[in-house]
């Protein structure tokens, strides 16, 4: 396959000078020539004739036939000069001159071809696929006239990439861009273009087959996405169905010993243990287009898994894509990704062992995938955060009051309401965050089945009843968990009914959100569903710029169930930029910065290496702050029976609070307290705080210690069910600290679970904290205080020998303050010491990256500051 370098290598190396031909005349177009439109019959005609030329049968009539394609063109072009669609002329034009071109190199014909270039380079977006050529070709010629090196040309691309996102030529782009990349050997771009890839069209059968075939050997994720029908007629939609728990797909066929493998496997399945068989689910593809799709067969092995259809077996684009081989299983994440690879063999026997292995993996533990299954399940929307359920005011109409930016009237009870006994037993039902995170699956079940029972009794009881809405909303989201639970459809339609008959009756303005979250979910079920129009609509019926933040929580969610990730980024985006310190929204708020949920997010089921870990390892530990803005206001009780009062007590210094459930792991903060006993300013305080009430049972602890810690430890009133728990999402159980640390000013820098604490690699604290540091240098900078920036500068990176006087090396410079002072220095215009900074910079977090095997933003931003400085210094030794 020829890529555009090679295309256009003829083109470029003729070695005659180029002169760009103005075509646009100097006189202006007349009235009647402004925005007539080209009738598409003429069009239509140019395209026949172009058509017809090719075909001619020498060369010299080829170039009769295309010369009178371009006159006619120009004709039409000179009558409609704005007219827009002048532009589907030019594109034939532009094929015809490419055509010419080849029959006759000359320098007319080329100059020809770049005036046609230069034209429609400046189409609008509605005709990117005919300007896509024109465009390319132009980036070349002018890297060639530049004389560029290869990694300059790469770099043109990268403009070229972003032109044409959001148009209908944007993955035809970034396939060429990807050729070119390879064909120049530019690592760095082949990986930024996988990531435009995994943002912004992760799901498109073309692109993962591209990336399959070309980046052979690369480990990669894809969401699953698919709809697919059982022998029943009833249809199982990815990834919104399977949710929340891992799914498993068995491609396999009855042919090539596939009976044996299916036995085997199903063998080894039987063995593993309730409790952990509910961890992971199964599902059944048969390639062999039988009319139950193969169920019989894995009844008969004791198997219940869902079998689906797979028409035209290994011809089915799905099986091409995801599955290339069988038997093999595919592992989809809690979130709809799947791991993609090339392999060149079969998976080896064993299942019993790879179950295990499988089973053992972060993706089937509870403690994740429990939140997930919590927020695909939309429990967020009727459970409250900050307290116990009041039927005067439940979190449905809380979150209306939230979103107009003051507290909610409660409403109005009458004798004709649902007894708030009722309510009270319905929404116990619903297991409160954070236990319902760590809460075996068969209690949340149970938990369902109980309000579901519960809210068709109180429907029938009190059908006249004014807040039968409340009772409605509680059982779509129970009936919502079953299907969840169960991929029993018939809770879905009963769920839908139960909507439909809740939006049909009355209920105050705002509370529909639960109803039109399910209704979403069914419509994006359709064959030809478009997630956008589905979701928006939603959106506007609830209200659009008044509906409340529980609205834009339910779409960012809805975005997921269709592997829509930048629906989801945008939803996700909106609802932080307004909600993020809404009270009634904490559970949202927290599922949506979570360190660990945001990694596991877009990324596939599959660890095998040790780069693997690493990587999460270095994610999690990243000093770039949460992208939210939000506060902490928080009362603890010290030892000695005070009040401790955050920001109150901060006085005005870096805050981080280790909160504990039990006081003999005090200890972990150790290493923090010697990190902020080596900051040049005391501007960070350290406090461990426990969830516990009790003070006698802690001072007993802390006073037996030999070496007591040289912190505070404080009481958080209420332990587990203090709102702060909410407020920055603490999972229940957690073996390691949850850490928040707050700005000079008391706002959140990062809210860090337990879980992003017990796999982040070196220390998230002072990467935060010296993020920041470096933040303060370029605002000092760009203020042109060159006086605070070197004040600050040199105290976090302080100029010493490189030996101090007892011979001991001095104290190593962390890469933020290595950065810091270098650019101090370049403000300075000391050349050779912001070099030395910069490099030094540079050599760390190279071996960083090399360590990961990956580029890292750092190394990026690293790169780009050493390359600012010699640019600089070699403009100043220039000029003197």
């Amino acid at each position: 396959m020829k890529t555009y370098t090679s295309m256009h290598a003829e083109f470029l190396n003729s070695g005659l000078a180029i002169v760009f031909v103005a075509v646009s005349l100097c006189v202006g177009p007349t009235a009647a020539q402004v925005g007539a439109q080209i009738s598409p019959n003429e069009i239509a005609a140019l395209e026949t004739k172009l058509g017809q030329s090719v075909k001619a049968a020498s060369s010299a009539r080829k170039k009769l036939e295309l010369n009178r394609v371009l006159r006619e063109g120009d004709a039409l072009l000179a009558a409609h000069k704005t007219t827009p669609n002048r532009y589907e002329v030019l594109g034939i034009l532009f094929r015809a001159q490419q055509a010419l071109l080849g029959l006759e190199n000359s320098t007319t014909n080329r100059a020809r071809l770049l005036a046609i270039c230069r034209q429609l380079a400046a189409a609008p977006n509605e005709y990117a696929a005919i300007r896509l050529d024109a465009d390319l070709l132009l980036s070349q010629v002018e890297q060639a006239k530049k004389g560029a090196d290869l990694q300059a040309r790469a770099n043109a691309l990268r403009p070229l990439i972003s032109r044409y996102q959001g148009t209908q030529v944007e993955t035809k782009v970034i396939r060429i861009a990807m050729l070119m990349a390879l064909e120049f050997g530019d690592v760095r771009l082949v990986g930024h273009l996988q990531q435009v890839i995994a943002e912004r069209c992760p799901g498109d059968p073309e692109m993962i087959n591209f990336q399959r075939d070309k980046l052979g050997g690369q480990v990669f994720g894809a969401p699953f996405i698919g709809r697919f029908e059982q022998a029943d007629g009833k249809v199982v939609r990815f990834p919104m169905d399977t949710l929340g728990t891992t799914t498993a797909l068995y491609f396999w066929s009855k042919d090539d010993d596939g009976m044996a493998d299916l036995e085997e496997l199903a063998v080894a399945w039987k063995k593993v243990p309730p409790a952990d068989s509910v961890r992971m689910r199964f599902v059944s593809m048969n390639l062999d287009g039988l009319p139950d799709a193969g169920e019989s067969i894995l009844r008969g092995l004791g198997l219940d898994w869902p079998a689906l259809k797979l028409p035209g077996g290994r011809d089915h684009l799905i099986y091409k894509t995801y599955a290339r081989r069988d038997p093999s299983i595919i592992t989809v994440s809690p979130t709809g990704y799947a791991a993609l690879f090339m392999s060149g063999g079969r998976r080896s026997r064993g299942y019993e062992r790879n179950l295990q292995s499988m089973l053992a993996r972060v993706w089937t533990k509870p403690h994740y995938t429990g939140q997930l299954q919590s927020m695909f399940t939309g429990e967020c929307l009727i459970v409250n955060p900050t307290g116990d359920f009041d039927p005067a005011a439940p979190p449905e109409w809380r979150a209306v009051g939230s979103s107009k930016s003051g507290p909610v009237a409660s409403l109005t009870r009458t004798n004709a309401s649902v007894p708030a006994e009722v309510l009270a037993s319905i929404q116990a039902c619903f297991i409160q965050t954070p236990m319902r995170y760590r809460a075996p699956l068969d209690q949340v079940r149970r938990g369902f089945e109980k309000a579901d029972a519960l809210c068709r009794q109180a429907i029938a009881e009190h059908a006249d009843a004014d807040d039968l809405w409340i009772v409605r909303n509680r059982r779509i989201i129970a009936l919502l968990g079953l299907w969840q639970l169960t991929l029993d459809q018939a809770h879905l339609e009963a769920a839908v009914v139960t909507a439909e008959t809740a939006l049909a009756g009355s209920y105050p303005q705002g509370t529909d959100v639960v109803a039109r979250f399910c209704l979403a979910k069914y419509a994006l079920r359709a064959t030809k569903a478009d997630p956008a129009s589905v979701i928006n609509r939603m959106i506007e019926q609830a209200g659009e710029d008044r509906a409340s933040g529980n609205v834009l929580a339910a779409a960012a969610v809805l975005a997921l169930d269709v592997g829509d990730r930048l629906l989801h980024e945008q939803y996700r985006r909106a609802f932080l930029d307004k909600h993020s310190g809404d009270p009634v929204l904490w559970t949202a708020t927290s599922f949506l910065l979570d360190r660990y949920q945001r990694y596991w997010l877009y990324h596939p089921p599959f660890v095998a290496g040790w780069t693997y870990g690493r990587r999460q390892g270095h994610f999690l530990a990243t000093g770039q702050p949460e992208d939210a803005t939000r506060s902490l206001n928080a009362e603890f009780k010290t030892l000695d029976g005070k009040t401790l009062r955050i920001p109150e007590s901060s006085a005005g210094k870096w805050t981080v609070i280790s909160f504990i459930q039990d006081v003999q792991s005090s200890g972990v903060m150790r290493g923090k307290s010697v990190y902020i006993k080596t900051r040049p300013f005391d501007d960070v305080n350290l406090f461990v705080a426990v969830l516990t009430d009790d003070v006698d049972a802690t001072k007993a602890v802390v006073e037996a210690r030999k070496n007591p810690e040289d912190y505070p430890i404080v009481l958080v009133p209420g332990g587990m069910q203090n709102s702060i728990v909410q407020e920055l999402g603490f999972l229940e159980e957690d073996t390691r600290p949850n850490i928040v640390i707050l700005r000079p000013d008391g706002s959140v820098a990062a809210a860090l679970s337990g879980m992003t604490m017990s796999s982040q690699h070196g220390d998230v604290v002072q990467n935060v904290i010296e993020w920041h540091d470096e933040q303060a240098v370029d605002a000092a900078l760009a203020r042109n205080d060159l006086d605070e920036a070197k004040r600050l500068a040199f105290a976090f990176a302080p100029v010493v020998d490189s030996v101090t006087p007892d011979k001991k090396p001095a104290k190593a410079i962390s890469v933020p303050h290595l950065r810091s002072r270098a650019k101090v220095y370049l403000a300075m215009q000391q050349w050779q010491a912001a070099f030395d900074d910069a490099e030094q910079a540079y050599l760390a977090v190279n071996i960083k990256a090399g360590w990961l095997s990956m580029r890292t933003a750092e190394l990026d931003m690293t790169e780009k500051l050493k390359a600012t400085i010699i640019a600089a210094r070699e403009q100043a030794e220039s000029s003197e």
